[in-house]
């Protein structure tokens, strides 16, 4: 189980909680998939110049068309009623 979901199990407030993973796959064109990359605080940290340049190279080695996964974990939990 990941994170919430650890903390929710530790929690005293909660129980019977559940993790799922909705399994999602996108595909998007190279342009689109750097255009994402762009989003990215790892690559936003780089001063312009320089991530224009690693971008430029991601663009020459990507295929024309990148699946993604964009997976979604989801937690459910039932809040602990006092009795």
């Amino acid at each position: 189980m990941s994170g919430p979901g650890t903390e929710l199990r530790q929690s005293e407030w909660f129980t019977d909680v559940q993790q799922s993973v909705l399994e999602r796959r996108v595909t998007m064109s190279a342009r689109d998939y750097v255009g994402h990359l762009s989003t990215v605080s790892a690559y936003l940290v780089l001063p312009t110049a320089e991530r224009a340049q690693v971008f430029s190279q991601i663009m020459q080695v990507l295929p024309d068309r990148v699946e993604m996964a964009a997976d979604i974990t989801v937690h459910l939990a039932r809040r602990r009623h006092d009795d």
